[in-house]
């Protein structure tokens, strides 16, 4: 799958996981699984194209209720719904799960 049809697909699936969030609730299956499923998309993004896209941590985490990160884009992108310059944030957790150590680290340390 080419780098922009992910990236297309990570905004679908948030989309989708924030309309299950606010009609079933945040603990609901279907929102867990779609929660769940953008971040599997969010890691093949940054495991098939590492020299476009990095991890930061997310600014904006102190308004959530949990720690984000951010995966970030290189070049901005365009996008269905404009220029974006991330593919949405990525839960901590989730990610420390989905990634080594060593991904983590890789992902991390980029040079921008």
């Amino acid at each position: 799958m080419k780098f922009e049809q992910i990236i297309e697909r990570i905004i679908a699936i948030n989309h989708a996981w924030k309309l299950a969030r606010d009609d079933f609730g945040k603990g609901s299956p279907i929102t867990i699984s779609l929660r769940e499923q953008k971040s599997s998309w969010q890691a093949n993004l940054l495991r098939l194209y590492p020299e476009a896209s990095f991890l930061a941590l997310a600014t904006d985490s102190n308004m959530h209720d949990e720690a984000l990160y951010s995966v970030r884009l290189i070049k901005p992108v365009k996008t269905s719904i404009g220029l974006k310059s991330d593919a949405e944030h990525i839960p901590k957790r989730l990610a420390e799960s989905l990634f080594t150590n060593q991904e983590l680290n890789k992902y991390f340390n980029k040079e921008v």
